[in-house]
């Protein structure tokens, strides 16, 4: 923690810790990670409740994000007048290829999750809108990523970046990671096999912008041998489709 952050700064940290895993910490827990004296954690946490920006849980005492937050998430996500055909189209492809569903974008140097679609699926993945997700592991990050410019930049990003490892096959060294890329720019795609969890299969497929420039993913998940070769490259081809839908839609 910064000497100089101002009491908005530690705010927004304290904003920001809640909307990660596990979603929900006592004011001891985010005092400890964020470095923030246990006293101005409770007197911030006690404007945010005011608010609304912040829940506390009667029976368990922690804190998780309030209805306000999401009021100003929500704001965000449909302020842009194409959100909400891009949620239409998304659905008539989980309806189509009866698959949990994904969307993500580009924000800033960080993968953002802003649709999760999985009504069609016995078994729930769990994925949450909202999440940031890795550069290195999963179908989001890698897809984004190696379309990423300047590429110098994205050698710094890679290079500076804890690659951990998430599953099985979790890509770790930045050279390989580079290489990754690579492919999936030539091959207009990505895979993730057991990278970000054991068991879970990701094909994320590029969107682009009015600019040629890609922005965001759409991406299938599923159990590991659920889906035969035959159908997972019907399901690629239906990706693009869609992604191609999404594309002309001048984000």
């Amino acid at each position: 923690m910064k000497d100089n952050y101002s009491s908005i700064d530690k705010a927004f940290l304290i904003l920001e810790n809640l909307a990660a895993p596990p979603y929900e910490k006592t004011a001891l827990e985010i005092s400890e990670e964020l470095k923030i004296h246990r006293s101005t954690v409770h007197r911030i946490l006690n404007i945010l409740i005011e608010n609304k920006m912040v829940h506390q849980s009667p029976s368990s005492k922690k804190y998780s994000i309030g209805p306000g937050s999401y009021h100003i998430g929500a704001a965000y996500l449909y302020n842009h007048t194409s959100m909400e055909q891009i949620r239409i189209i998304l659905e008539e492809l989980a309806k189509e290829i009866k698959q949990s569903i994904g969307y993500a974008i580009l924000l800033e140097d960080r993968i953002l999750s802003l649709f999760e679609l999985e009504s069609y699926q016995p078994i729930q993945i769990g994925f949450k809108v909202g999440t940031y997700y890795p550069i290195h592991c999963g179908a989001y990050g890698k897809c984004i990523m190696a379309y990423y410019e300047p590429y110098d930049r994205l050698e710094e990003i890679v290079y500076s970046s804890n690659l951990e490892k998430k599953g099985p096959n979790t890509i770790t060294d930045p050279k390989q990671l580079l290489q990754e890329y690579s492919s999936i720019r030539q091959q207009g795609f990505a895979i993730s096999d057991e990278e970000n969890m054991k068991g879970l299969v990701g094909i994320g497929v590029p969107v682009k912008n009015f600019n040629n420039k890609v922005t965001a993913c759409i991406a299938v998940k599923y159990i590991k041998g659920n889906i035969v070769d035959a159908e997972r490259d019907t399901i690629l081809r239906k990706l693009m489709h869609y992604a191609d839908r999404i594309s002309k839609l001048n984000l």
